[in-house]
């Protein structure tokens, strides 16, 4: 068991550049690639996922003392920190016993899904399983109980790979046909994107408001560069730094950094769908010949949707938003940090759900934001307390997760809590 243990933890502490590489080699040959095809589009997957990574960190070094300054600068004290990913996830993966059950279960159950055809997607996106280990390891502290607590992960995998099923349509027709057999299925993405199509029905029935329509990529010909991901890249991120109070060449080099960004990230996605989409052709010739009728998608980390210059531009105009959010909403008592560096994830439903109006997607995204203070500050308990009891959060603070959110998860768990 313990050789099983640490075979697990070994694979899990590589990272998704390296894990998922070696996963979808094997997926490719079990499907019918020749091996040096598999071993190929492994590769080109993992540097793909490496770019993103790479890229997305220049954007945090840009915008995390950017919002300390604004933290600063407004005088924005609130009781509970948010702690990040890295923290949360490690928490999720601390109890070595709990997290090879409950990925066991993840996979049978998803493969049982597949088989009585209540599901088209096969999450192989192991690294993110950490959200359901997150849940399940809250409502084992909730009830005492283990098989429980794998229970809610599973009940909460079920969900997202259900939702994901029904959001590929949509994804495919904002995003691209390039994600066609791709499912996400993410944090609280699959159920966010239902959420924002609810939104924007609503907005659909209010006269004159619906009649706004703001797209990016329809500007008038003289406006059109605006919409470039450089330059709205460039003057979010001197504006943010202005707001930040930096001097002019700091402003420069935020601006720069954040258009360099938006032009690498869809870059460095574009090489990682070139490596899924021979595994999905792969998956596509396996099912056609042996399952005719049948559909098998493969599922996969919503990072590769995030080089979006929509999803980004408004990720970074929320963040003064999500810090004003922060003050005035009454009873929150979570105060971003790591999150406000990520919001661009957060503002991927809202663009999907929306087909791109960004001024409905606006008003989506502060819906979104606010429904994620109110989950962060609920769970700060939770997480505070297990943190602490896994040597990795220290007593006498609070602490919580500012991100995409656990919506369906957390829900599971106030339940759990009512009657426990």
């Amino acid at each position: 068991m313990d050789i099983v243990l640490n075979f697990v933890e070994t694979i899990v502490g590589l990272g998704a550049f390296v894990m998922m590489p070696v996963i979808l080699f094997i997926m490719g040959l079990c499907f019918g690639m020749k091996v040096k095809d598999a071993a190929r589009a492994g590769i080109i997957v993992g540097v793909g996922f490496k770019g993103i990574s790479l890229t997305t960190g220049l954007i945090t070094e840009t915008m995390t003392p950017l919002v300390e300054k604004l933290q600063e600068l407004w005088g924005l004290g609130l009781e509970a920190v948010d702690v990040g990913v890295p923290v949360v996830s490690a928490m999720a993966f601390s109890d070595g016993v709990f997290v090879l059950a409950m990925i066991a279960a993840l996979l049978i159950v998803n493969v049982i899904l597949i088989l009585l055809k209540v599901t088209k997607t096969l999450n192989v996106d192991l690294w993110n399983f950490w959200h359901y280990l997150f849940i399940g390891s809250m409502a084992t502290v909730i009830t005492g109980n283990m098989a429980i607590g794998i229970a809610i992960g599973v009940v909460y995998s079920v969900c997202n790979l259900l939702l994901a099923d029904r959001n590929q349509d949509i994804i495919c027709e904002v995003c691209g046909e390039q994600y066609r057999g791709l499912s996400f299925c993410t944090m609280a993405f699959p159920v966010l994107v239902p959420i924002v199509q609810g939104i924007d029905w609503v907005i659909d029935h209010i006269p004159g408001v619906r009649n706004i329509d703001l797209n990016l990529r329809n500007l008038p010909k003289g406006l059109s560069f605006m919409s470039e991901p450089s330059i709205l890249g460039l003057l979010i991120g001197i504006i943010l730094a202005l707001l930040a109070q930096y001097s002019w060449d700091q402003a420069l080099t935020a601006g720069m950094s954040l258009a360099a960004a938006m032009v690498l990230l869809p870059r460095m996605i574009s090489i990682l769908v070139e490596g899924l989409s021979s595994i999905v052709a792969a998956v596509r010739k396996f099912v056609t010949k042996r399952m005719p009728g049948r559909e098998l998608r493969i599922g996969m980390d919503f990072a590769l949707l995030v080089g979006d210059p929509d999803m980004i531009s408004l990720g970074l105009v929320m963040t003064p938003i999500s810090l004003l959010l922060a003050v005035v909403l009454p009873g929150n008592a979570v105060l971003p940090v790591i999150g406000l560096t990520n919001l661009s994830y957060m503002m991927m439903a809202p663009v999907v759900g929306t087909k791109r109006n960004m001024f409905r997607a606006f008003i989506a995204g502060i819906v979104c934001i606010i429904i994620v203070f109110y989950a962060a500050t609920w769970l700060a308990p939770l997480i505070t307390q297990v943190g602490i009891n896994v040597g990795l959060l220290e007593e006498g603070g609070l602490y919580s997760l500012f991100n995409t959110g656990e919506h369906i998860g957390t829900v599971l768990l106030m339940i759990l809590d009512f009657f426990f």
